[in-house]
């Protein structure tokens, strides 16, 4: 029991308490290949079986494509590989290798294949979108930020690239740009549930609750299923001291996605301010254990305690 005080009384020092004052993450940015690309080759019908004779640059693309989409990536990157051996001038090649080395947690290999295809094509805007993606798992913002502004520059009606700069100015704490971002992909696409969350949390870090809040009961309505809305409402609650309906939320979030860490986090602290020992503890590690950072950081804290799984 007593580690337990000295556990709450840090939590408390770091600003954890009735209202809590913990950061969650906005939702995930747009990872994939956004809609209405630029590239000119689609999955064909006709080249998905392994054994079909190929011939051209163009079908190995195309079956490297529908391997990618079967999760066979090794095979998918060979075919690709073997489009860009036939035509070095291939750009697309280039930029679907770098996203199935991305699948692979390459992401230097998959930052090096989106240069080359820049290379390539200096106004391929969507390659400057999925390299911005790839410098964000590698939590270089400034970068990412660099790519979304040209893809933009480029592409003017990006709405997907608005929202990850968005992403982005959060991560880097400019929450006024966040905002603008927002409003901008909103206006593009006012059925964007992302942006709608994105905004919400940069209004969440600027303590406007009241706006978060809206933000997040529009991204609901037009995502029922989108976990990290109920997550960030949750964190709304949680900062007002409601904790029922924090706890409730939470629990939404994670019925829809059982590997959203913020409601871990999100949970632990409740439980924290109730006194649960056993039960925060089992949030925390769950967080850390998915990356997330400010309950690693939390752990570290207390790290001379070793909790009871």
């Amino acid at each position: 029991m007593k580690r337990f005080w000295l556990i709450l009384a840090i939590f408390l020092v770091l600003g954890v308490g009735t209202h809590v004052a913990c950061k969650h993450p906005p939702a995930d940015e747009d990872k994939g290949p956004p809609a209405g690309r630029e590239d000119t080759e689609a999955v064909g019908e006709d080249i998905t079986a392994k054994e079909t004779p190929l011939t051209s640059a163009k079908d190995y693309l195309q079956r490297g494509l529908a391997n990618r989409k079967e999760g066979e990536l090794d095979l998918a990157v060979q075919d690709f590989t073997k489009a860009i051996e036939i035509d070095p001038m291939y750009a697309q090649a280039y930029k679907e290798r770098g996203i199935a080395y991305g699948l692979q947690e390459e992401y230097d290999r998959e930052i090096e294949d989106y240069g080359k295809a820049i290379e390539v094509n200096p106004k391929y805007s969507v390659a400057y979108f999925d390299r911005g993606v790839a410098y964000g798992r590698k939590a270089e913002f400034d970068k990412a930020i660099e790519d979304y502004t040209k893809a933009i520059e480029i592409a003017p009606a990006y709405a997907k690239a608005y929202n990850n700069r968005a992403f982005a100015y959060i991560t880097t704490e400019e929450y006024d740009k966040a905002i603008r971002d927002c409003n901008k992909a909103i206006e593009l696409d006012p059925n964007y549930a992302r942006a709608y969350v994105n905004r919400g949390t940069a209004y969440g870090r600027k303590k406007d609750f009241e706006r978060a809040m809206q933000d997040c009961n529009k991204a609901i309505e037009l995502d029922p299923k989108l976990a990290v809305a109920y997550g960030n409402r949750g964190f709304i609650y949680l900062n007002q001291g409601q904790h029922d309906l924090a706890l409730k939320e939470y629990n939404k979030a994670s019925s829809l996605d059982p590997g959203l860490a913020m409601a871990h986090h999100g949970r632990a602290m409740i439980y924290l301010h109730e006194g649960d020992q056993d039960r925060a503890s089992k949030e925390l590690y769950a967080a850390c254990g998915m990356g997330y950072k400010p309950a690693c950081d939390q752990l570290l804290e207390v790290g001379e305690f070793e909790f009871t799984l």
